[in-house]
């Protein structure tokens, strides 16, 4: 069996990032050999270069009659131009000049508040799984009436104790509490996180196991119940159990528990009615049963106490749409909000009744 300690266990997925370095070579440096050619009339650079050859004075006449007259420059008149205007360095605007640096800010502000919300995000979730799991305890330690559970137990081998969680001044707290896990199921229909409940196919009913660990986020209001639940009530009910000095009794172990979920939902059990032939006279009624089965069952499943807990609506009248227990020996409860029920697991005979619904906003679930 899980141990209730494996419900805090959250496990961390640590992502490593690689860095890509792409290496640059330094600059390669290209040296050229120039030939430094001096003569009598020039000195010139060049890759490949030749001697002159000397002209002779026929040469010389021919070039010089070919010479255009030369044109005279009068630079008086430059004088006269009035002196350009002085260069001015162009200096970027106040806007051109911020806007890298207003966009880099804008950039870092952003982070910043992103960086903020997640963390009051992640306070805030800490802070009402803190207080779920004290309240929790608190209720437990506090308000239960452990002496009359271990007394009937022993006695009738049940206990029923009505407003667990909402109650005195504790109602406010308490009663969004029960919201908080009632929503929780039909979010976990939604995101396929449930399984239909295949030996009571037509019934509409789903079911799912409370484990916590990496599945904490699909309920987390209902993790932290059990887990606070399994926690703080065996060692109460325990003790009682010693002062009645019941043997025949088994004591629980705070780190040996099981948590599930089951949710009633109205438009499956229609859907199945639609699809299903249903039975010559009607529905048969449910058998009773034992949480562990048969005598042979109860020998291997260590299971010895099970705590039923209804979170269905205010609204919802067991009258009219059904739910509730069944004790084999005549005594029946109903689904009722903020209920909790106690059965002997080897040994109360007992069976879950039917939900119907109603065609209205909180009572199609339950």
């Amino acid at each position: 069996m899980p141990s209730p300690r494996a419900l805090f266990v959250l496990a961390a997925t640590c992502a490593s990032f690689f860095s890509l370095v792409q290496a640059f070579l330094p600059p390669t440096r290209i040296t050229h050999n120039y030939n430094i050619i001096s003569n009598d009339h020039a000195t010139s650079t060049s890759l490949f270069m030749g001697k002159r050859k000397k002209p002779s004075m026929k040469e010389r006449r021919k070039q010089r009659s070919k010479r255009q007259p030369s044109i005279k420059v009068d630079r008086t008149i430059m004088d006269d131009l009035p002196p350009p205007p002085p260069v001015e360095e162009t200096q970027p605007s106040a806007t051109e000049a911020s806007a890298p640096d207003d966009q880099n800010e804008d950039a870092d502000v952003d982070e910043a508040k992103e960086t903020a919300a997640k963390a009051s995000s992640l306070v805030e979730s800490q802070r009402k799984s803190v207080d779920s799991l004290s309240f929790v305890r608190k209720r437990v330690e506090e308000v239960f009436p452990f002496a009359d559970a271990a007394k009937a137990i022993v006695e009738q081998g049940y206990f029923v104790h009505d407003n667990f969680l909402s109650s005195g001044e504790d109602e406010t707290f308490g009663d969004a509490l029960i919201s908080e896990m009632f929503q929780e199921g039909p979010d976990m229909i939604l995101n396929d996180k449930l399984e239909r409940d295949i030996t009571r196919l037509g019934d509409g009913e789903f079911v799912g196991k409370i484990v916590g660990g990496e599945k904490y986020a699909d309920c987390p209001r209902l993790t932290e119940y059990v887990v606070s639940l399994t926690r703080h009530f065996p060692p109460m009910l325990n003790k009682e159990l010693d002062a009645l000095a019941a043997e025949d009794v088994s004591r629980l172990d705070a780190t040996a528990s099981m948590g599930t979920i089951r949710l009633y939902d109205r438009k499956t059990r229609l859907g199945a009615e639609a699809l299903l032939m249903k039975p010559e006279g009607g529905e048969p009624e449910r058998s009773f049963g034992v949480i562990c089965g048969d005598s042979e069952g109860t020998e291997n499943d260590t299971r010895r106490l099970t705590a039923m807990f209804f979170v269905s609506s205010k609204d919802w009248d067991a009258s009219t749409c059904g739910g509730g227990v069944a004790v084999e020996e005549g005594t029946k409860f109903d689904a009722v909000r903020d209920r909790i029920i106690l059965l002997r697991s080897d040994t109360c005979s007992h069976r879950q009744e039917p939900w119907i619904g109603e065609d209205k906003d909180g009572l199609e679930q339950a």
